[in-house]
């Protein structure tokens, strides 16, 4: 219909401003706390940019709903200070009827956002971990230099490497001798690769054509040439697995009955039905008075989405200490405050019933 058509095209740029407005504020704000990192030289600008990337990727399932939820305030207060909503109802269109079609097309958007929170989530946290882990090894690399010797354990390990890939992991021209006691280890090597955390505080570096000599203080000297040879790296800090839970598959998180993992389940399947909610909320926060203000409803609308997600982080805290069996509670409180405005304006249920008078 040409005028669902037209709400949408006009709600839907609201939506799309208020969603890429707050999208660059996220990104700003992300880069800031990279570069951060970046400046104290454990981050590469490369890794900066795609962490940046991965993180405001994740954020979309907040950003999004968010977008809608203030999108459709600032888009209805828009038409209603025109006074275009005045004039629709004028020819005979309900509230409720007008508000139809941006409803169905918000539960499209919450379809989308809960598929997105099931796969593209875990699969987007995934990948900054691993990038993480790289940045951590890396950063221990970074602080080595070509064509220079450096001493660790009080002088008892040296240290040199002709040339590091700019990835971190690719070396040629290694060179390690270590004092064990009152004797010598020495192994060199044309190249080798860097396997950063393989386990949660090693990493491993695999050299190629290596070469080993041991003096052994009171006993027989050792040299040998080796295709490969795997050795065992101390890491500077040990890997934690803070993003574990956030990248498993949620086929995984259904079977599981770890705290955190069922807190996890439980806030990827909150989304879409969060983004509902929210759309309810903000069709029933856009009835404004004719001479109200475009954004007289904007305090409000905030002060009810900050309430709402800290509580939900609150319940999700919970659920991962075992003080609450989950977060529906939240997701209830909602839609009970929904229930309440709805019943005490019973105008709105006579809405639907205008356009059936107007034709009669």
């Amino acid at each position: 219909m040409l005028l669902d058509r037209y709400l949408l095209r006009e709600i839907g740029a609201s939506f799309a401003a208020v969603a890429a407005a707050l999208t660059v504020v996220f990104l700003a704000y992300s880069l800031t706390r990279f570069l951060t990192d970046a400046a104290g030289g454990l981050l590469r600008a490369d890794e900066v940019a795609r962490l940046t990337l991965y993180k405001s990727i994740i954020a979309l399932e907040v950003l999004l709903p968010l977008g809608l939820y203030f999108g459709l305030i600032v888009g209805f207060s828009r038409l209603n200070s025109h006074a275009e909503l005045t004039a629709m109802q004028a020819c005979g269109y309900g509230r409720l009827r007008l508000q139809r079609p941006l409803f169905m097309a918000s539960l499209l958007l919450a379809v989308a956002i809960g598929a997105f929170s099931f796969t593209v989530r875990p699969w987007v946290y995934s990948a900054m971990f691993q990038l993480k882990a790289q940045a951590d090894a890396s950063s221990e690399l970074d602080r080595i230099k070509a064509h220079r010797f450096y001493l660790y354990d009080n002088n008892d390990r040296a240290v040199y490497v002709e040339h590091i890939d700019r990835d971190g992991r690719g070396l040629r021209g290694v060179f390690i001798r270590e004092r064990r006691g009152d004797g010598v280890v020495v192994v060199s090597a044309p190249s080798g690769k860097l396997e950063p955390f393989t386990t949660r505080d090693r990493h491993s570096l695999t050299l190629s054509e290596a070469s080993i000599y041991k003096n052994i203080a009171g006993g027989s000297d050792f040299y040998g040439n080796f295709d490969t040879l795997t050795l065992s790296i101390k890491a500077a800090r040990i890997l934690t697995r803070e993003y574990r839970t956030k990248s498993e598959p949620t086929a995984a998180l259904l079977l599981s009955d770890a705290p955190d993992d069922r807190a996890e389940l439980q806030w990827r399947l909150s989304t879409p039905i969060s983004t509902a909610l929210l759309a309810l909320t903000a069709l029933a926060l856009a009835e404004t008075r004719p001479r109200q203000g475009r954004y007289a409803r904007l305090p409000i609308a905030l002060a009810v989405y900050a309430v709402y997600y800290n509580l939900l982080g609150v319940g999700r805290t919970w659920v991962e200490h075992q003080l609450a069996p989950s977060i529906w509670w939240v997701p209830a409180l909602l839609a009970a405050a929904l229930l309440v405005l709805w019943r005490a304006t019973p105008f709105r249920r006579l809405a639907w019933a205008a356009p059936c008078l107007a034709s009669r």
